[in-house]
């Protein structure tokens, strides 16, 4: 029998109204003996166990109150069952077995707000304040994604004051946290040569309105106010840039090889086959694709990919990337198929920059940045910063074939590059 059926026969039975009646009433006694009635006959009904072990909590009767919610045979795939002990063991002054209740809870249901709150108020004072910070992490980010606890609108009354004071917390801890990921450079480096990057990183906790004054540039996670402003960049910026650009036909046979054999393209995006992306990748063809052959992928060596282009490959390794785990690099022959589009959007941050190495370019092929086309020319490299709006396009009837890759923006000084590495690197860690 699923749980609706279950369900269904809980909620119809006598017992379940009289005792939501009697307890209306404030007839505690009379409503407790109606669901130890209903328990004794199903078990299984979570709703009548919870309610019950309420009672004996508050009559003070916690050791049996936990041992009725650890009884066998209690569903708790809603993460409830496993709150309820939580609560009960930190009545009882067990803050480690409540941390174990709720950390099994979320394992169940990851959507569970109140467990989270409640498991980062517990690794607090269990002196866990790394456990916190991430408990809260992704306690806020949940609470996003459903629109809850969001502002005092969207919070019930009874959370109100608890949501406040781990917004409180969460602020505070994030900040050292991510002022203590640096404190290393600074020492070695000296606090001047990161003025920019301390005001870019204060923006980032939204300690001032880091909103870019340019409308078409929108980063989603991370922008660095003070770099040089615009979509488009000089890329012999880059000290490499001339090394690439000079070794075209190398990295340019090869590509055009593993593009006649097409066997290891996949999707850029992560699709899976016949999985759409309507939001994303548009155009006339039936199948329109954006795919990619990875040299890295989020930082990821691809090394079978570096095998089979080995020139391309050793260029590569042979100046500065872009390397912060699970980041960046991001580096492949970039495939737009024939009449296929990538469609508009903004990327993450401005503290790197996208770097595309024209290969092979049939007519009608452009990338659009933040309203100023570009099309490409075979060998000639151009620079741009994807978090301004852009877009790009082969309305052609043969592939679009590019060497892409993200990489730091040239403007960073070293210490600004170091820091940004380990502040991302931490952001990224609280949110494992």
């Amino acid at each position: 029998m699923n749980s609706t059926n279950r369900q269904a026969i809980w909620a119809s039975d006598p017992r379940w109204t009289r005792a939501r009646e009697h307890a209306l009433r404030g007839e505690v006694l009379q409503a407790e003996m109606l669901l130890r009635g209903l328990l004794a006959e199903h078990r299984d009904c979570t709703p009548a166990r919870l309610t019950v072990a309420d009672y004996m909590a508050e009559r003070g009767d916690l050791d049996g109150a936990l041992q009725l919610l650890l009884t066998p045979r209690a569903d708790d795939s809603d993460g409830n069952l496993g709150f309820a002990v939580a609560r009960v063991q930190v009545a009882r002054g067990d803050p480690a077995a409540a941390r174990a209740a709720l950390e099994a809870a979320l394992g169940r249901q990851p959507r569970f707000l109140e467990a989270w709150l409640m498991l980062a108020e517990v690794c607090d004072v269990l002196g866990d304040a790394h456990a916190a910070l991430r408990a809260r992490t992704r306690l806020f980010a949940e609470a996003n994604a459903q629109g809850r606890w969001t502002s005092h609108e969207t919070t019930e009354p009874q959370w109100q004051q608890a949501v406040r004071r781990n917004i409180e917390a969460y602020r505070r801890d994030k900040r050292e946290r991510l002022f203590a990921a640096f404190a290393e450079v600074r020492e070695r480096h000296g606090a001047d040569s990161l003025r920019r990057f301390e005001r870019a990183l204060t923006g980032y906790l939204r300690e001032w309105d880091a909103t870019p004054p340019d409308a078409r540039q929108r980063p989603k996670f991370f922008w660095f106010p003070d770099l040089p402003p615009g979509p488009y960049h000089d890329p012999m910026l880059q000290p490499w840039a001339a090394t690439l650009r000079d070794a075209w036909q190398d990295i340019r046979d090869e590509a055009v090889e593993l593009l006649r054999e097409d066997r290891d393209f996949e999707s850029f995006l992560g699709l899976k086959p016949g999985q759409k992306a309507p939001g994303s990748i548009g155009g006339a063809a039936e199948n329109p694709a954006w795919d990619a052959f990875f040299f890295y992928n989020h930082g990821v060596r691809y090394d079978a990919n570096h095998e089979r282009s080995p020139r391309t490959s050793a260029l590569l390794e042979s100046i500065e990337l872009c390397r912060i785990p699970r980041q960046a690099p991001e580096i492949c022959f970039s495939l737009i198929r024939p009449q296929s589009s990538i469609l508009p959007h903004y990327g993450v941050t401005n503290v790197r920059l996208v770097f595309h190495l024209p290969l092979v370019v049939p007519p009608d092929c452009a990338l659009n940045v933040a309203g100023i086309e570009h099309h490409w020319r075979e060998g000639e490299p151009i620079l741009f910063d994807d978090t301004y709006e852009h877009e790009a396009w082969n309305r052609s009837d043969q592939p679009r074939l590019i060497l892409l890759m993200d990489c730091w923006n040239p403007h960073l000084t070293q210490s600004e590059k170091e820091a940004v590495r380990h502040v991302i690197e931490a952001i990224d860690e609280l949110a494992l």
